[in-house]
């Protein structure tokens, strides 16, 4: 009988940590992407006020966690090694070490920290421990398998209801944000966001969840009718909702939005078919991938004209990002080891700024998102965040061939991580904060699945 009352009571801890989540990645992107400090905050204090509600609560009650650290014992290790190394960055310790470690051009002073921009890198710090929690707290929502399912869909949900605001905000009150006058990028679909590349970036892990779900479906189907019986009705709603996502994607004219958003919907869905039911009709697959491109074409006819345009500049924009990593790459090999501080970019880059690279625009971001890690924290530590992910990919794989019933989450988990990697090579959407939540949520409630593999029970 107690036995039972945990697991009731995790069950609902667990069901109510499901919304906690859903409800922050939700309201993140609406306030400019999230890119502002006092989201970062408020978001921090959202996710750490019900963290120490719900440990509090399974420990009066003497309840076990589903998803256990020793599951994701190196990922875990690797987290609090990164978390340590940005602290340390803060720390006045900057006498105590070689000059040569804390290099900067016209031997300007480096400070007393590591970090040349301490209060930026404590930011830093605070957005990695809370995307840290979010991925623990995501863990234990996608430990029961049901639940995943269910959250998978509303996350999917919450993207196509970003995609219905962004193509509002632009059709039906004059291409505003926030309903007010935009300063940048007039034109483009970015919904709740400034940057129209991070904006795209958000809708195509919407794009490639529906595609996971959607492959599930065809998958699991031996007949066109089963598409619309029973669970598998939600066909024409997911349907409904990519083809939203796939109208503000084309609208926001991202070249390596609709490029990543590509590659991670079409491998979910050709995951999703093929490991599932062998006996599915091959017909019914071709003629639902012919009608996919069929309708994706149309709205390339209809709304793509910006898009198919910016995609015969690709080659000019190549070579002005090339100039900039040149540069980029100067500024890693000068500090190797500790590099610039978290979030340090866009005041340490001034100083090795020249020319070719423009001087008509203001760069704050690295526009590749490893560059960027080597840049804050150096090539050792920087490449501890990018382990991370690659373990995280490879337990997804390992869930992929054990699963023996489908399960959408895992797939659009790899998916997900597809479209990150992608992207981050040309820019850095897994830099802003609406962006990461998702990314995190989706990634760790796939990895969930881990956790059902030596458990059981409704929790």
């Amino acid at each position: 009988m107690q036995a039972r009352s945990s697991s009731q009571t995790r069950y609902r801890l667990n069901n109510w940590t499901a919304g906690v989540v859903a409800t922050t990645v939700f309201v993140a992107p609406l306030a400019l992407g999230g890119n502002r400090p006092a989201i970062w905050a408020l978001s921090a204090a959202l996710l750490f006020a019900w963290a120490a509600v719900y440990f509090a609560r399974l420990g009066f009650a003497d309840v076990s966690l589903r998803a256990t650290t020793g599951r994701y014992r190196t990922i875990s290790g690797l987290f609090w090694l990164h978390a340590a190394f940005i602290v340390l960055q803060l720390l006045p310790i900057a006498d105590l070490l070689p000059r040569s470690w804390l290099t900067l051009p016209g031997d300007v002073d480096p400070g007393r920290s590591i970090s040349i921009t301490p209060g930026d890198t404590a930011l830093a710090l605070l957005r990695w421990l809370s995307y840290g929690l979010l991925f623990y707290l995501c863990l234990q929502v996608g430990a029961n398998r049901p639940r995943s399912s269910l959250f998978l869909k509303v996350l999917f949900g919450i993207v196509v209801a970003h995609a219905v605001y962004g193509l509002l905000l632009y059709f039906e009150f004059e291409d505003t944000i926030l309903f007010t006058e935009k300063w940048a990028y007039q034109g483009f679909v970015t919904g709740g966001f400034v940057n129209r590349n991070s904006y795209a970036t958000f809708l195509a892990i919407g794009a490639t969840i529906g595609s996971a779900v959607i492959g599930t479906i065809i998958g699991g189907a031996t007949r066109w009718l089963d598409l619309f019986e029973g669970r598998r009705g939600q066909f024409i709603f997911i349907l409904v909702g990519l083809l939203l996502i796939a109208a503000a994607l084309v609208l926001t004219a991202s070249r390596m939005g609709f490029f990543s958003a590509i590659c991670g919907a079409v491998s979910a869905f050709a995951i999703s078919v093929l490991r599932l039911n062998r006996r599915v009709n091959m017909a019914a697959i071709a003629t639902s991938i012919l009608l996919g491109l069929l309708i994706f074409s149309a709205l390339l006819f209809l709304y793509g004209n910006i898009l198919v345009e910016r995609l015969g500049s690709v080659e000019s924009a190549a070579n002005v990002r090339a100039d900039l990593y040149r540069q980029v790459l100067t500024m890693i090999a000068d500090r190797p080891l500790l590099g610039f501080g978290g979030s340090s970019f866009e005041y340490a880059y001034p100083l090795y700024h020249m020319a070719p690279v423009s001087f008509d625009a203001v760069w704050e971001k690295t526009h590749n998102s490893y560059l960027a890690l080597w840049v804050s924290y150096g090539v050792v530590f920087g490449t501890i965040p990018l382990a991370i992910l690659t373990l995280c990919f490879v337990g997804l794989l390992r869930l992929v061939r054990l699963e023996g019933r489908d399960d959408a989450a895992v797939v659009a988990a790899i998916g997900t991580l597809i479209v990150g990697a992608l992207h981050s090579t040309v820019d850095f959407s897994l830099e802003i904060q609406g962006v990461a939540l998702l990314f995190v949520a989706v990634v760790a409630n796939g990895l969930g699945g881990l956790a059902r593999q030596s458990s059981s029970g409704r929790n």
